[in-house]
C-alpha cells in the first residue's frame, strides 16, 4: 500500500478533465504539496482545489510538455526551489489529433520520456532524492490497437513499453524509483471533443462515439488514485467502466540462455572470454 499522505506530488497535464479530478482526489488524500505543470493556467481549478484542502500548498508552472529536454531541466530546478523533492510525478499531457502526427507523438510519448529523464535525478536516491514513484495516465488502446486512431494508438503503447522498460529491477533496485501505468478507458470528456479518424474510412466510427455509453472522469479519476495506492513497481492497471482491473503482463520474446547468462555475467568473466 502506498501511503500518498505527506507526500508531493508533481502532475505534468492539463489542469482540467482527468487531471483536475484526479488532483481533487489527491487533496484528500493529505498531500503536502501539489504542483501543477502545464501550458495553460486554470486559475478557478487551482482555487477549487484549495479549497478542498487549504494546508496543501499548490504551485503552478507554465510548462511545455513538447520542450526541449535542456530546457525542461531550468523549468524543474525552479520546481524544485518550492518543492524540496518529489515522491510522486504523475505524467498526464494527452493529445489526439490524428491529422497531426508530430504532436500527438511528441506530447504523449517523446514529452512524457523527456520529462521522466529530467526529474528521475532529483527522485534518485543515489542522487538528489529519496526514492518515489512514476506514474504514466495513459490509455487502454495502448494495450490493444485502435484502428481509428492509430497515432494516439502508437503512443499509448509507446508509453506502456517506456514504463515496463523503466520498472526493470535493473534501475529500481538502485534508484528507489518504482514506475507504473495507468490505462484510462474512454471518458465523456474525451468522446465529446472534435476527433477525426486517422483514415477517413473510420471516420463514422469515430462519430458513433459521441453517444456511446463511457464512465465519467470523476470515477476514472478515483480509480487512478486507488491504483496508485495499490501498487507495485511495474504495474499496469486499467481504469475503465467504473471498475480498476490490474494487468496480466506476457513477455513475447525471452533471451537466449547463452546471451542471458553473459548479459549477467561480472565483467571478469567477460574479458576472460
Amino acid at each position: 500500500m502506498f501511503d500518498l499522505a505527506g507526500k508531493n506530488v508533481c502532475y505534468v497535464a492539463d489542469c482540467g478533465g482527468i487531471a483536475l479530478e484526479t488532483c481533487k482526489v489527491l487533496m484528500t488524500k493529505n498531500i503536502a504539496k501539489l504542483a501543477i505543470l502545464h501550458s495553460v493556467e486554470n486559475p478557478q481549478a487551482i482555487a477549487q482545489l484549495q479549497s478542498i484542502k487549504p494546508s496543501t500548498q499548490i504551485f503552478f508552472w507554465t510548462y511545455d510538455v513538447t520542450m526541449a529536454r535542456e530546457d525542461m531541466k531550468q523549468y524543474f530546478d525552479e520546481v524544485m526551489v518550492q518543492m524540496d523533492y518529489i515522491d510522486v510525478l504523475i505524467n498526464g499531457a494527452t493529445l489526439c489529433d490524428e491529422r497531426n502526427i508530430d504532436d500527438t507523438i511528441n506530447t504523449n510519448l517523446t514529452g512524457m520520456m523527456n520529462t521522466c529523464a529530467t526529474v528521475l535525478p532529483y527522485m534518485d536516491k543515489q542522487q538528489l532524492g529519496k526514492g518515489g514513484l512514476i506514474v504514466n495516465v495513459t490509455s487502454v488502446v495502448g494495450l490493444d490497437p485502435s484502428p481509428v486512431f492509430c497515432a494516439y494508438s502508437a503512443s499509448k503503447f509507446g508509453v506502456i513499453g517506456f514504463t515496463r522498460s523503466l520498472a526493470d529491477p535493473l534501475y529500481y533496485t538502485q534508484n528507489g524509483v518504482a514506475v507504473m501505468a495507468v490505462c484510462c478507458g474512454p471518458t465523456k470528456m474525451f468522446v465529446d471533443r472534435e476527433l477525426t479518424a486517422f483514415l477517413s474510412y473510420g471516420q463514422p466510427f469515430v462519430d458513433r462515439l459521441r453517444t456511446a455509453p463511457c464512465q465519467s472522469v470523476t470515477i476514472c479519476a478515483k480509480n487512478i488514485v486507488k491504483a496508485i495506492e495499490c501498487t507495485e513497481n511495474g504495474r499496469i492497471w486499467i481504469a475503465d467502466k467504473g471498475g480498476l482491473e490490474l494487468v496480466k503482463l506476457h513477455w513475447y520474446w525471452h533471451m537466449a540462455d547463452q546471451l542471458l547468462n553473459y548479459m549477467h555475467s561480472p565483467e571478469e568473466e567477460k574479458e576472460d572470454d
